[in-house]
Protein backbone atom coordinates (compact mmCIF):
# COMPACT_ATOMS: atom_id res chain seq x y z
CA UNK A 1 0.00 0.00 0.00
CA UNK A 2 1.01 3.96 -1.00
CA UNK A 3 1.37 5.52 1.90
CA UNK A 4 1.63 9.59 1.41
CA UNK A 5 4.37 11.09 4.33
CA UNK A 6 3.02 13.59 6.63
CA UNK A 7 4.51 17.04 7.63
CA UNK A 8 6.65 18.97 5.66
CA UNK A 9 9.20 18.11 3.40
CA UNK A 10 12.34 20.51 4.10
CA UNK A 11 14.10 22.07 1.07
CA UNK A 12 17.21 19.76 1.31
CA UNK A 13 15.07 17.36 0.32
CA UNK A 14 14.06 19.21 -2.90
CA UNK A 15 17.05 17.31 -4.82
CA UNK A 16 15.53 16.96 -8.11
CA UNK A 17 16.73 20.12 -10.28
CA UNK A 18 13.82 21.64 -12.24
CA UNK A 19 13.63 25.31 -13.45
CA UNK A 20 10.94 27.67 -11.59
CA UNK A 21 8.01 26.97 -14.32
CA UNK A 22 8.45 23.32 -13.32
CA UNK A 23 8.57 23.29 -10.04
CA UNK A 24 5.11 25.38 -10.55
CA UNK A 25 3.59 23.21 -13.39
CA UNK A 26 5.00 19.59 -11.82
CA UNK A 27 4.31 19.50 -7.46
CA UNK A 28 6.05 16.88 -5.61
CA UNK A 29 3.89 14.35 -3.74
CA UNK A 30 5.73 12.04 -0.72
CA UNK A 31 5.18 8.59 -1.20
CA UNK A 32 6.03 5.63 0.92
CA UNK A 33 5.67 1.87 -0.07
CA UNK A 34 7.13 2.83 -3.65
CA UNK A 35 10.02 0.62 -4.95
CA UNK A 36 11.96 0.65 -7.88
CA UNK A 37 15.54 -0.46 -9.99
CA UNK A 38 18.36 1.04 -11.74
CA UNK A 39 20.29 -0.47 -14.44
CA UNK A 40 24.31 0.41 -13.99
CA UNK A 41 27.14 -0.13 -15.61
CA UNK A 42 30.57 -0.57 -14.08
CA UNK A 43 34.13 -1.07 -15.12
CA UNK A 44 36.01 -3.86 -13.29
CA UNK A 45 39.71 -5.20 -12.85
CA UNK A 46 39.26 -9.65 -12.89
CA UNK A 47 42.05 -9.93 -10.65
CA UNK A 48 42.01 -13.78 -11.03
CA UNK A 49 39.95 -16.30 -13.02
CA UNK A 50 39.09 -19.83 -13.35
CA UNK A 51 36.39 -21.60 -14.69
CA UNK A 52 33.86 -21.89 -11.96
CA UNK A 53 34.70 -18.04 -11.03
CA UNK A 54 36.34 -15.21 -10.79
CA UNK A 55 38.19 -12.70 -8.44
CA UNK A 56 37.58 -9.09 -9.24
CA UNK A 57 38.23 -5.26 -8.08
CA UNK A 58 36.05 -2.56 -8.42
CA UNK A 59 34.83 1.18 -6.84
CA UNK A 60 31.79 -0.21 -5.58
CA UNK A 61 30.97 -2.95 -2.98
CA UNK A 62 29.79 -6.13 -4.09
CA UNK A 63 26.33 -7.04 -1.35
CA UNK A 64 27.54 -11.11 -0.45
CA UNK A 65 24.93 -13.51 -1.71
CA UNK A 66 23.79 -11.13 -4.07
CA UNK A 67 23.89 -11.85 -8.36
CA UNK A 68 25.86 -9.90 -10.65
CA UNK A 69 26.18 -10.17 -14.45
CA UNK A 70 29.63 -10.34 -15.46
CA UNK A 71 30.44 -9.02 -19.08
CA UNK A 72 33.38 -9.60 -20.88
CA UNK A 73 34.81 -9.31 -24.17
CA UNK A 74 36.24 -11.82 -26.18
CA UNK A 75 37.44 -12.07 -29.35
CA UNK A 76 35.61 -8.74 -30.24
CA UNK A 77 32.03 -10.56 -29.26
CA UNK A 78 30.54 -10.02 -25.73
CA UNK A 79 30.27 -12.71 -23.37
CA UNK A 80 27.69 -12.24 -20.11
CA UNK A 81 27.59 -14.29 -17.40
CA UNK A 82 25.88 -14.53 -14.03
CA UNK A 83 28.02 -14.46 -10.92
CA UNK A 84 27.22 -14.94 -6.91
CA UNK A 85 29.57 -12.70 -5.05
CA UNK A 86 30.78 -15.12 -1.73
CA UNK A 87 33.15 -12.75 -0.33
CA UNK A 88 33.65 -9.00 -0.49
CA UNK A 89 36.00 -7.02 1.40
CA UNK A 90 37.28 -3.31 1.24
CA UNK A 91 40.92 -3.62 0.12
CA UNK A 92 42.39 -0.20 -0.53
CA UNK A 93 42.09 3.60 -1.72
CA UNK A 94 42.93 5.25 -5.19
CA UNK A 95 42.86 8.37 -7.09
CA UNK A 96 40.48 8.76 -9.73
CA UNK A 97 41.12 11.10 -12.76
CA UNK A 98 40.04 14.14 -10.81
CA UNK A 99 42.68 13.55 -8.26
CA UNK A 100 39.73 12.23 -5.46
CA UNK A 101 40.01 9.27 -3.38
CA UNK A 102 38.11 6.24 -3.95
CA UNK A 103 37.11 3.71 -2.03
CA UNK A 104 38.17 0.06 -3.74
CA UNK A 105 36.74 -3.26 -3.25
CA UNK A 106 37.17 -6.80 -4.20
CA UNK A 107 34.90 -9.65 -4.17
CA UNK A 108 34.82 -13.45 -5.15
CA UNK A 109 32.10 -14.39 -8.00
CA UNK A 110 30.87 -17.68 -8.65
CA UNK A 111 29.81 -17.95 -12.08
CA UNK A 112 26.30 -19.70 -12.43
CA UNK A 113 24.22 -21.31 -15.11
CA UNK A 114 27.11 -21.53 -17.44
CA UNK A 115 26.10 -23.50 -20.71
CA UNK A 116 28.79 -25.19 -22.84
CA UNK A 117 29.35 -22.66 -25.35
CA UNK A 118 30.28 -19.78 -22.49
CA UNK A 119 32.26 -22.27 -20.99
CA UNK A 120 34.03 -22.14 -24.99
CA UNK A 121 34.23 -18.92 -24.94
CA UNK A 122 35.52 -18.32 -21.33
CA UNK A 123 38.42 -20.77 -21.75
CA UNK A 124 39.44 -18.52 -24.98
CA UNK A 125 39.23 -14.98 -22.52
CA UNK A 126 41.31 -16.84 -20.21
CA UNK A 127 43.59 -17.95 -22.38
CA UNK A 128 44.13 -14.62 -23.81
CA UNK A 129 44.92 -12.23 -20.92
CA UNK A 130 46.34 -14.83 -18.49
CA UNK A 131 49.42 -13.66 -16.82
CA UNK A 132 50.35 -16.84 -14.99
CA UNK A 133 48.27 -19.65 -13.06
CA UNK A 134 47.54 -20.07 -9.05
CA UNK A 135 47.17 -23.24 -8.06
CA UNK A 136 44.24 -24.11 -5.87
CA UNK A 137 42.34 -26.63 -4.36
CA UNK A 138 39.35 -26.46 -6.95
CA UNK A 139 41.87 -26.62 -10.08
CA UNK A 140 43.82 -23.84 -11.16
CA UNK A 141 43.05 -20.31 -11.41
CA UNK A 142 44.66 -17.77 -13.62
CA UNK A 143 46.13 -14.58 -12.71
CA UNK A 144 44.76 -12.44 -15.78
CA UNK A 145 45.24 -8.63 -17.23
CA UNK A 146 41.92 -7.49 -18.25
CA UNK A 147 41.91 -3.41 -18.79
CA UNK A 148 38.74 -2.26 -20.46
CA UNK A 149 37.45 -5.60 -21.13
CA UNK A 150 35.13 -6.66 -18.09
CA UNK A 151 32.05 -4.56 -16.94
CA UNK A 152 29.72 -5.81 -13.84
CA UNK A 153 25.98 -4.89 -14.79
CA UNK A 154 23.42 -5.02 -11.68
CA UNK A 155 19.84 -3.90 -10.90
CA UNK A 156 20.00 -1.72 -7.63
CA UNK A 157 16.92 -1.79 -5.61
CA UNK A 158 15.65 2.28 -4.43
CA UNK A 159 12.95 3.77 -2.41
CA UNK A 160 10.70 6.50 -3.73
CA UNK A 161 10.42 9.58 -1.10
CA UNK A 162 9.01 12.38 -3.79
CA UNK A 163 7.74 12.13 -7.29
CA UNK A 164 6.93 14.82 -9.57
CA UNK A 165 5.97 14.93 -13.83
CA UNK A 166 9.14 15.55 -14.14
CA UNK A 167 11.28 12.79 -11.72
CA UNK A 168 11.36 11.75 -8.26
CA UNK A 169 14.05 11.55 -4.97
CA UNK A 170 15.22 8.34 -4.46
CA UNK A 171 16.97 6.47 -1.50
CA UNK A 172 19.45 3.94 -2.31
CA UNK A 173 22.16 2.07 -0.76
CA UNK A 174 24.38 2.65 -4.42
CA UNK A 175 25.62 6.17 -5.27
CA UNK A 176 25.30 7.43 -8.91
CA UNK A 177 27.81 9.47 -10.81
CA UNK A 178 26.28 13.11 -11.36
CA UNK A 179 24.36 13.36 -15.09
CA UNK A 180 24.74 9.73 -15.39
CA UNK A 181 22.09 8.32 -17.46
CA UNK A 182 20.62 4.74 -16.06
CA UNK A 183 17.21 2.71 -17.47
CA UNK A 184 15.03 2.85 -14.37
CA UNK A 185 11.56 1.43 -13.74
CA UNK A 186 8.86 2.31 -10.81
CA UNK A 187 7.10 -0.51 -9.52
CA UNK A 188 3.49 0.18 -8.34
CA UNK A 189 2.23 -2.61 -6.04
CA UNK A 190 0.80 -4.88 -8.08
CA UNK A 191 1.07 -3.24 -11.57
CA UNK A 192 3.78 -3.68 -14.35
CA UNK A 193 6.62 -1.72 -14.14
CA UNK A 194 6.82 1.98 -15.35
CA UNK A 195 9.97 1.82 -17.43
CA UNK A 196 11.83 4.84 -18.62
CA UNK A 197 15.63 6.64 -18.91
CA UNK A 198 16.53 8.60 -15.68
CA UNK A 199 19.55 11.16 -15.23
CA UNK A 200 20.95 11.82 -12.07
CA UNK A 201 20.21 15.58 -11.55
CA UNK A 202 21.55 15.56 -7.57
CA UNK A 203 23.15 13.26 -4.92
CA UNK A 204 23.66 13.36 -1.60
CA UNK A 205 25.07 11.19 0.98
CA UNK A 206 23.06 10.68 4.31
CA UNK A 207 24.42 8.91 7.45
CA UNK A 208 22.29 7.36 9.72
CA UNK A 209 22.20 4.66 11.66
CA UNK A 210 23.88 1.80 9.96
CA UNK A 211 25.19 1.99 6.32
CA UNK A 212 25.63 5.41 4.42
CA UNK A 213 22.37 5.55 1.99
CA UNK A 214 22.29 8.18 -0.55
CA UNK A 215 19.28 10.40 -2.15
CA UNK A 216 19.22 11.03 -5.66
CA UNK A 217 17.38 13.42 -7.68
CA UNK A 218 16.35 11.68 -10.96
CA UNK A 219 15.17 13.83 -13.89
CA UNK A 220 12.72 11.68 -16.27
CA UNK A 221 14.35 11.53 -19.46
CA UNK A 222 12.52 9.09 -21.50
CA UNK A 223 9.43 7.01 -21.79
CA UNK A 224 7.36 5.69 -23.56
CA UNK A 225 3.51 7.07 -24.71
CA UNK A 226 2.13 4.10 -22.52
CA UNK A 227 4.48 4.61 -19.47
CA UNK A 228 4.11 8.30 -19.66
CA UNK A 229 0.50 7.73 -19.39
CA UNK A 230 0.89 5.42 -16.70
CA UNK A 231 2.97 7.63 -14.67
CA UNK A 232 0.77 10.57 -15.16
CA UNK A 233 -2.27 8.52 -13.78
CA UNK A 234 -0.14 7.55 -11.12
CA UNK A 235 0.87 10.96 -9.85
CA UNK A 236 -2.94 12.30 -10.81
CA UNK A 237 -3.58 9.28 -7.72
CA UNK A 238 -0.66 10.82 -5.53
CA UNK A 239 -2.11 14.31 -5.92
CA UNK A 240 -6.06 13.72 -5.44
CA UNK A 241 -5.06 11.89 -2.07
CA UNK A 242 -2.64 14.98 -0.86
Amino acid sequence: MLVLRSGVVSATRYLVQDNAQDKRRHPRFSVEGLQGTVMFTTPVEIVNMSMGGAAVRADMRLNIGREYSLRLEVESQGLSVKGLVVWSTLSGIRRNDRGESVSQYSAGLKFKDVISDQLEQLLGFIDTNKVNPEKRLAGLRFRVHTPGRAMLDTAQGYEVLLMSLSGMLIRTEQDLALDGVHQMEIIPAGEVPIRFTGRVASTIEVQEDGPASHEIGIEFVEMSANDRARLDAFVAMLAAQH
